[in-house]
């Protein structure tokens, strides 16, 4: 892998909670904006904004199933993302809201402990 892509991968999942832009995480690495999206799609065959919005998104579900911290605060602690824009994005991700998600998660947690407390 080309090491400023790498370079970059590193910085996304170390500011997973910071808003970024791909001028910002070129220059880091000291190349174009152009020439880092190009660099990185054809790595990673995303850009590095659809990355960070899977990672964001992936962090999302994880703390959604396992904290009790509030949609609101999830979204808060992953960049202060706009509540519509958020919930728009977690759905076209994961297929439901993010309440949906939790509630589906919290279904399944209680389906299996009942399960395994009758066995």
């Amino acid at each position: 892998m080309d090491p400023r892509v790498q370079a970059v991968i590193e910085r996304l999942h170390a500011d997973l909670c910071t808003r970024v832009s791909v001028a910002d995480l070129a220059r880091s690495v000291n190349i174009s904006r152009g020439r880092l999206c190009h660099l990185f799609k054809s790595e990673m065959s995303q850009s590095p904004l659809d990355y960070l919005r899977t990672l964001r998104m992936r962090e999302a579900q994880r703390m959604l199933s396992a904290t009790f911290l509030s949609v609101k605060e999830i979204r808060g602690m992953l960049g202060n993302l706009d509540r519509s824009h958020f919930s728009r994005e977690f759905k076209k991700f994961c297929g439901l809201t993010p309440t949906e998600f939790r509630r589906h998660i919290n279904k399944s947690k209680a389906h299996d402990s009942t399960h395994h407390a009758s066995k």
